[in-house]
């Protein structure tokens, strides 16, 4: 009798175990290598202004990212599309090359010094934009998974995403892949590039209310129908510190990235700066999203989004829960997630979970990975301080 007991006992706590378990969300991180494919092989000619400082890539490093991507997918498990979806990815092409420029060349003034050379401003540029090799395997297997259309989403925070296309490899890119596209309005066949402000253009948006309780940064935004209306959101964010946000990643590429700049003015200031983990909550509340992938093959440390220092780290971090994959990514940069309103509101809105007993990390481990990132430049900006209530 006292056998069977043992047994029933180790039954019970061997299936609560297993249901704990599997109650965990899945964040999956993985390595690429070697280096100068996966990191080494974009191209973006700053210096030559013949030609549209246009970005390539090779077709090794390609294939190389796309395995990376579906390899994190399948670990990560729980990707949403599904056949006649269509589906939105939005990536972060936060910013015009020659604002990187003139941030450079004003330093090299201030200091005396020379401005850094082509190799440092084709690290600075893939730190702050979203790879389009990433973007390209996303949209390859959601058409594999059956979706009708696949939309590329960008919303810079001043410029105009089609140029950014043309510059930052994404046209090449689409037209490669969809020949019924056309080279320049972006649209036609199966993928399209849009930007968030073409809504405004089209009379295809409105205003949408937060769907979360307690603080809010605004009553309402405006934000693109076919965002908020598609069958399934995408965010492929960047690994960024932030002035502003302290970090940027899945979920800010969505909450301050999708409203246009057409209505809420360059660089968004029509967003309250001292209100963005409300911000972010409130339009990732309005249209959540269901697939997170954090591009972090470079990322920035120090004073960004846009001026940073690039960091190699040859990573893609995924999962359907975005403030899981959030969390993760800040815990790979060796910062806590408990310290950034943009992750932890999330969290404390329904949206997702950042903390870490509640998250299964597959692929490589956080250990594995971790870089500890410089935020020595924006501790304390603005209204900001240290301690577990920043940002």
């Amino acid at each position: 009798m006292r056998k069977v007991l043992i047994l029933a006992v180790a039954c019970i706590f061997a299936l609560s175990t297993l249901a704990f378990a599997a109650a965990k969300t899945k964040v999956a991180i993985v390595k690429g290598t070697p280096h100068e494919v996966i990191g080494d092989s974009w191209e973006f000619s700053m210096f030559d202004f013949r030609k549209r400082w246009e970005t390539t890539w090779t077709s090794k490093s390609e294939k190389a990212i796309e395995k990376m991507v579906r390899k994190a997918i399948n670990l990560a498990g729980g990707f949403p599309v599904k056949r006649g979806d269509e589906v939105m990815i939005k990536i972060n092409v936060v910013q015009d090359a020659w604002f990187v420029f003139s941030l450079e060349s004003q330093r090299a003034r201030w200091t005396g010094e020379a401005m850094r050379d082509a190799k440092w401003f084709n690290h600075q540029m893939q730190s702050i934009l979203t790879d389009g090799r990433i973007a390209r395997a996303v949209a390859l297997i959601c058409k594999e998974k059956g979706a009708k259309k696949v939309t590329i989403v960008a919303g810079p925070n001043a410029g105009h995403a089609h140029a950014y296309y043309l510059v930052y490899g994404y046209a090449d890119m689409a037209k490669k892949l969809n020949k019924a596209m056309d080279q320049w309005t972006h649209k036609g066949g199966w993928l399209e590039l849009y930007d968030v402000s073409d809504a405004v253009h089209d009379g295809t948006w409105k205003y949408y209310k937060p769907k979360r309780k307690g603080l809010h940064g605004l009553s309402k935004y405006p934000l693109p129908n076919n965002w908020v209306n598609a069958d399934v959101r995408i965010s492929i964010g960047k690994m960024k510190t932030h002035d502003n946000a302290g970090v940027s990643l899945t979920l800010k590429n969505v909450g301050i990235g999708i409203p246009p700049v057409r209505i809420v003015g360059a660089i968004k200031l029509g967003l309250p700066h001292d209100k963005t983990q409300w911000t972010v909550a409130d339009v990732n509340s309005i249209a959540p999203i269901d697939y997170a992938i954090v591009d972090a093959i470079w990322a920035i440390e120090g004073w960004g989004a846009f001026y940073g220092e690039p960091v190699s780290m040859d990573l893609i971090i995924a999962g359907k829960d975005a403030v899981a994959v959030d969390a993760v990514g800040t815990r790979v940069m060796g910062l806590e997630p408990l310290h950034y309103g943009v992750i932890r509101v999330a969290a404390d809105s329904g949206l997702g979970t950042y903390k870490a007993d509640e998250i299964e990390v597959v692929g490589d481990s956080i250990e594995s990975v971790m870089r500890k990132f410089d935020i020595s430049t924006i501790t304390g900006v603005g209204v900001y301080h240290k301690g577990p209530t920043a940002w």
